[in-house]
């Protein structure tokens, strides 16, 4: 085949052979352009799921708001401004694929789909970038650097922001010839049009993807924090209100969540719904007359909005309410008189306040070590008068 002159057989035989090599390339080009095709639907269903979980994701987010907006207002600003950058930059993507296939009659049918002269003339004059082709640069950035400034702020979503950094990057590349090829030149000049369909359709699955892997770290990022031991008191709860001198105290110590966001949609005590002034900072303030001595009850409710139901948690709970002291108990320990010049022992106490918030005062009156203990120098006169306070809790 290759030297001397070929007779007219052997020339019908060579001919027959580039035939059935073209006819081989030829189908073997449309099993390339149909795989091209799968890939895109494939990319086209995935995309479709992950519209519908980021959708859901932020309407349970939108009722989150509702029930608690303190809490989760500050997120859902952040989820509302990385939809808004996925969204318009998908709508742009999509109404660029809805261009490309309408050069074709069916844009199902990806065997046809073989020329690449949409994007070519469409992003590129020459060597050089139409506007068209800068607006499409301009939309990868404008995703990349907005996703990056809205999660500036948060450390544990750095991670994300790289690689949205790398996936959305237009850096020119280098092929593997060594040349340097600005980026829409290598990713989109020359290649059939299903080729670019589906890379734009994987982009899209790219933008969606990041959006729901940035959605639930942002939630799953706030429900670390609510997590935090950190966010939990000590809380102790006696067994009882009042406990006699000598007797064993009982109670128990709880840790209890403490969330200054959290806010019940109504409060009942004894009957009586609090205003909502006496929520703040995530506890409720109680203040009403303590009422007779004796043991009193507080009975009540939290009640707070859940989705369609109103969750009630009960309150219950009881105190003492005791005479308040009115007054001191004065003696002289020796006898009931007191002698001018000689130091004379005296116990001073008040009934129901201990002794570091007992006060007492006279001429020549000193208190000295020991629990009521005082020590009285009286100066002249018949009569002493000593004056006693107590401070109450």
């Amino acid at each position: 085949m290759a030297g001397g002159k070929l007779s007219a057989r052997q020339k019908m035989i060579n001919l027959m052979y580039l035939v059935f090599i073209a006819m081989l390339a030829l189908n073997m080009s449309k099993e390339v352009l149909s795989a091209f095709g799968l890939m895109n639907e494939k990319f086209s269903e995935s995309n479709e799921a992950a519209t519908e979980r980021n959708t859901q994701f932020m309407e349970g987010l939108a009722e989150k708001v509702e029930e608690q907006p303190a809490k989760y207002q500050p997120l859902k600003a952040q989820a509302d401004q990385i939809s808004v950058l996925a969204t318009n930059f998908n709508a742009y993507l999509t109404d660029l694929k809805t261009k490309m296939t309408s050069t074709v009659e069916d844009p199902e049918d990806y065997e046809i789909m073989d020329k690449g002269d949409f994007l070519d003339q469409h992003f590129f004059i020459g060597d050089k970038l139409k506007p068209e082709g800068e607006e499409f640069l301009n939309q990868m950035k404008t995703f990349r650097e907005g996703v990056a400034e809205v999660l500036k702020d948060n450390p544990d979503l750095q991670d994300i922001v790289n690689d949205v950094q790398k996936k959305f990057a237009t850096d020119a590349v280098t092929n593997r010839d060594g040349n340097v090829i600005d980026w829409l030149d290598y990713h989109y000049k020359g290649f059939p049009l299903v080729a670019s369909l589906t890379k734009m359709t994987a982009l899209q699955a790219d933008v969606k993807t990041t959006e729901s892997e940035m959605l639930s770290s942002m939630l799953a990022g706030k429900l670390k924090v609510e997590a935090s031991l950190t966010n939990f008191d000590a809380i102790v709860v006696p067994d009882k209100t009042a406990f006699f001198q000598g007797e064993q105290f009982t109670g128990r110590i709880i840790l209890g969540k403490n969330d200054k966001t959290l806010r019940a949609d109504k409060v009942i005590i004894n009957g009586k719904e609090l205003a909502e002034d006496a929520m703040q900072a995530g506890q409720t303030m109680l203040k009403f007359p303590a009422g007779r001595i004796g043991e009193q009850k507080i009975k009540g409710e939290f009640q707070f909005k859940e989705g369609d139901s109103i969750i009630s948690i009960p309150v219950e709970s009881s105190y003492a309410v005791i005479p308040k002291p009115n007054a001191a108990t004065i003696s002289a320990d020796k006898m009931n008189v007191v002698y001018r010049g000689v130091s004379n022992p005296m116990t001073i106490s008040f009934a129901g306040i201990p002794d570091n918030k007992v006060a007492a005062s006279a001429p020549g009156l000193q208190k000295v070590s020991g629990v009521g203990k005082y020590v009285m120098n009286p100066g002249t006169g018949r009569e002493v008068t000593i004056r006693v306070s107590g401070k109450l809790p």
